[in-house]
């Protein structure tokens, strides 16, 4: 299955918000690229960067999953963490897109893959 196959089975309100964040992603870089894993649309730019995950709630509503969140430095303390290690998420209501904090979390993530030299999306491995 593809990104827009995906997308196009959604309800129309979250087609339309799946829609316009990936819209933000494939902007954010030139070489941004897209594939279904795990069932959900994911997004690679020099190693894992961010999912998109529809809730199943009464409003419209996604959740853009930051797979290095935990490393982002969250000024505003607007992603959470519900206990996962390493990811951390924005959620995006259809009522109220801030596109412009969608895209500087964007940016700060991509520069982290850019920059750093651990594997993107890798689980820190256990001290035995």
């Amino acid at each position: 299955m593809t990104v827009d196959e995906y997308i196009n089975r959604q309800k129309p309100e979250i087609h339309r918000l799946l829609t316009q964040i990936r819209r933000l992603i494939l902007e954010s870089a030139p070489r941004i690229q897209e594939k279904i894993t795990w069932g959900v649309p994911f997004y690679f730019h020099k190693g894992h960067l961010c999912y998109l995950n529809p809730l199943r709630s009464a409003e419209a509503a996604v959740d853009l999953c930051f797979l290095r969140g935990y490393e982002l430095a969250d000024e505003q303390n607007i992603l959470e963490n519900r206990g996962r290690r390493t990811v951390r998420s924005l959620v995006v209501r259809a009522d109220s897109v801030n596109e412009e904090q969608i895209r500087q979390l964007l940016q700060e993530a991509i520069l982290l893959n850019e920059t750093s030299k651990e594997k993107p999306g890798a689980f820190p491995k256990k001290q035995v």
